[in-house]
């Protein structure tokens, strides 16, 4: 499996990406090199079949996550980020070109994820594994995703999967520490702050000492 860390792909696809100029409506979008590799990246990662590693996306650094990287790299940034992935997304969608949503509409639906993340810690790599499950229907009708309503009330489903996985990972993990009890100390116990105390030597600052 491969090493690179998808988050470095977005920040260098999202460093080269400038706002799109106006398009003749004959023009037909095609997919980015580097959105299909962040994609695939993220898919290797983060999914299995029908199923999500969520072990693996919810150890994914909080620095890396988008309330961190809006602190590293700035909400500008963050919002290009976003903007290029919903993008890339909105034109993957089998649907009719007049029912697919515009640049304002991403634009706003780019702000709303940087706002929901804040409260869950949400990463990039959440955003894509969300859209590549909502593309296949797993939260619902592929017809449904016209709005920036209908695209948040289905990643609402996806945060609270995402929220059931994290709490049954804690679970997990405080039945296996009970199960394995308290480690046997291999150094001696510390010393209590009250015995250090009367240990020491007081010494009176006002007699010299010789020596």
């Amino acid at each position: 499996m491969t090493n690179i860390k998808p988050i470095d792909t977005i920040v260098a696809a999202a460093a080269t990406t400038t706002a799109p100029a106006k398009r003749n409506s004959s023009r037909i979008y095609t997919t980015t090199i580097e959105y299909s590799l962040i994609s695939n990246l993220v898919a290797q990662q983060y999914i299995q079949g029908k199923d999500i590693l969520f072990d693996k996306l919810l150890s994914v650094p909080v620095a890396d996550r988008i309330p961190g990287l809006m602190e590293r790299y700035g909400q500008k940034t963050v919002h290009r980020m976003l903007l290029m992935i919903l993008r890339e997304f909105a034109f993957t969608i089998p649907l009719p070109r007049y029912k697919k949503m515009s640049d304002t509409k991403l634009s706003v639906l780019a702000c709303e994820l940087m706002l929901t993340a804040a409260e869950d810690q949400l990463s990039l790599e959440d955003v894509i594994v969300f859209l590549n499950r909502a593309k296949a229907g797993v939260y619902g009708s592929i017809q449904s995703m016209t709005t920036t309503t209908s695209i948040t009330n289905l990643l609402e489903k996806y945060r609270q999967v995402r929220h059931e996985a994290y709490v049954k990972m804690k679970a997990e993990q405080e039945a296996h520490l009970k199960a394995v009890g308290p480690v046997e100390r291999t150094a001696q116990e510390p010393t209590a702050i009250r015995d250090l105390f009367n240990q020491g030597v007081v010494v009176n600052m006002n007699k010299r000492m010789s020596g």
